[in-house]
């Protein structure tokens, strides 16, 4: 029988026509930090993708259908079940296993429509449980089964799946509300390999692995994960959750001669490396980490780059990092630092960005790197919100604005929620990342430099990911009422993020106002023991750093003045001798 195969498939076909080439090691850390490594060639992670294709397909499902895909952690299974909906033209949807309870994974079950959910042994039973009780009407699939399964043909291949197809859907946090389904088409992941290459200067003869820790459900690993499916010759070495051993992993691909090796990473992991490192806990001598790191590109985001985290990366890899900026939204990456700026070039840039003024007053900003053209563009504007002052007017470069992007890589739209996708598109446009930024020319090449300032949206920033101050504040409401009998009128909770002692890392401040003599009265109790036990029982994302009490800034219709509850919290912290960055 003749192969099918699609438009949007041809660039996987392409990368996998040598089976015996390996392709993917997959790690785990066991409890007494041993490192257990598996591999599959291209011919056995293709083969064990057609299977999980065949389970698709006897499920009924095709082009078009949405899967959920419920992990608890980095998986082959995940990523076979992804490669499968290139196949036959399904549509994974992620969920987020570090932050979803059970109702905001029903709601993204019934916002996409899923027609069908696929677990792994690392998905918490209890979900599971919940999932299968409220959803009786649609299968359920343990991946771990997947081996005892029949495979598909490339005969079976979905042959009409196009550019503009949805490839996957995953659900980023709004400002407010319920998180949006970002929908990801297989043009914006072909334009994000274009951009990667383009930015790191990979080649097509290099021998280039990828090191992947950050979690799959994140648009990071998963963009990076498709580049490699895609392109010929690349290794992935995924591991299933960042731990100590994450190190001696690195140390050990490092040393398996590639000419290029990638590691995606935050910020907070080379926290993690400076404690380690000075509690003498390293999981290798550290002349040898250093000689290791050495040899790797980290592409680092999510979260701004400072001084200290520069500082960190000249000391343990001798290098200036590689700084990538983007969100779920553009597939990842809109802009970064191309490899073809020395280090010598890069740290002049990050310090003008550190010193910047505008109108005389200190602007500092972090440096984000330059778009990736043709494949993404860039503008700073003076507004983005129809109607208003400065709409789409472009400011001159060293003044702060609002970046804006176009370009392949941009979501189609979001899930069910056309009104939210117009408010986001303009002409093309994407009008979402609500980043303040400034561009400064550079005066070695005349190109102009980006800058991340702040955000305009209420969003904290913590391990890499961004959560919403009104889903943090419900979150912790709802843990004073569980935990100390409150009734929910007789206080009022609000949050923001600030850096504090920290550079990159938002430490989420709590503000509490007691509005009853009985809440008053426990003011006491809630002082001493609210921030630890909130850390234990709300989600990771919610967990409190800073109590403070006082009254909560309003406007006359009841709105949080964010700005002003920021000023307020900063002067408090101020007063207590805190650094904030």
């Amino acid at each position: 029988m003749k192969e099918r195969h699609s438009l949007a498939f041809r660039d996987y076909l392409a990368a996998f026509q040598e089976p015996d080439e390996p392709f993917l090691f997959f790690y785990r850390v066991g409890k007494g930090g041993g490192v257990d490594r598996r591999g599959l060639t291209r011919g056995a992670f293709l083969s064990l993708a057609g299977k999980a294709a065949g389970v698709l397909r006897d499920a009924g499902q095709g082009r078009g259908c949405r899967i959920l895909h419920c992990f608890g952690a980095n998986d082959v299974h995940d990523l076979a079940f992804r490669l499968a909906g290139a196949m036959i033209g399904t549509v994974p949807v992620t969920v987020n296993w570090q932050d979803d309870p059970l109702d905001r994974l029903l709601y993204k079950c019934r916002q996409t429509e899923a027609t069908m959910v696929v677990t792994g042994a690392s998905f918490d039973p209890a979900l599971r449980e919940g999932l299968q009780a409220r959803l009786p009407d649609i299968p359920f699939f343990d991946a771990d089964g997947l081996g005892e399964r029949r495979g598909i043909s490339a005969a079976e291949y979905e042959a009409d799946l196009g550019e503009e197809d949805t490839k996957i859907i995953i659900f980023t946090s709004g400002t407010t509300g319920n998180p949006k389904g970002a929908q990801l088409a297989y043009r914006s992941y072909r334009n994000n390999r274009a951009a990667f290459e383009q930015m790191l200067a990979i080649r097509p003869a290099d021998r280039f692995a990828a090191v992947v820790v950050n979690p799959m459900h994140h648009t990071n690993s998963t963009a990076i994960t498709d580049w490699a499916l895609r392109r010929p010759g690349s290794h992935v070495h995924l591991i299933e959750k960042y731990s100590t051993g994450y190190w001696e992993i690195l140390t050990g691909v490092a040393a398996e001669g590639y000419d290029r090796i990638l590691a995606p990473t935050v910020s907070r992991h080379f926290d993690f490396l400076e404690e380690l490192a000075a509690a003498d806990r390293l999981p290798v001598p550290l002349g040898k980490l250093k000689e290791a790191m050495a040899r790797i590109d980290f592409l680092i985001g999510s979260a701004p780059v400072g001084p200290t985290t520069v500082g960190r990366l000249q000391r343990y890899a001798g290098r200036i990092p590689t700084v990538r900026f983007g969100s779920t939204e553009t597939c990842l990456q809109v802009l970064g630092i191309p490899r073809t700026l020395d280090d010598g070039a890069r740290l002049e840039v990050f310090e003008r960005g550190w010193a910047h003024q505008a109108q005389g007053e200190p602007l500092s900003g972090y440096y984000i790197g330059r778009p990736h053209e043709p494949y993404t563009e860039v503008r700073i504007v003076r507004g983005v919100v129809r109607g208003g002052e400065g709409f789409m007017v472009d400011v001159p470069a060293g003044t702060p604005g609002y970046l804006i992007t176009r370009g392949g890589n941009v979501m189609t739209g979001y899930v069910g929620n056309p009104e939210a996708t117009r408010e986001v598109f303009e002409d093309g446009w994407y009008l979402g990342l609500k980043d303040i930024c400034f561009a400064l020319e550079n005066p070695r090449d005349g190109r102009l430099d980006y800058f991340w300032v702040s955000r305009d949206s209420s969003l904290l920033i913590r391990g890499g990911a961004n959560y919403a101050y009104d889903q943090i504040s419900a979150q912790l409401a709802d843990f004073v009422v569980r935990r100390y009998g409150l009734p929910r009128e007789s206080f009022q909770i609000a949050v923001v993020g600030l850096r504090v002692e920290s550079e990159h890392e938002d430490s989420c401040c709590v503000t509490m106002e007691l509005l009853g003599d009985e809440a008053r009265r426990l003011q006491p109790v809630l002082e001493e023991s609210f921030l630890r036990e909130a850390k234990r029982g709300v989600s990771k994302g919610a967990r409190p750093d800073i109590l403070r009490f006082a009254e909560i800034p309003r406007n006359f219709k009841g709105a949080l003045l964010v700005p002003q509850l920021k000023k307020d919290t900063i002067a408090y912290l101020t007063s207590l001798g805190r650094r904030l960055s």
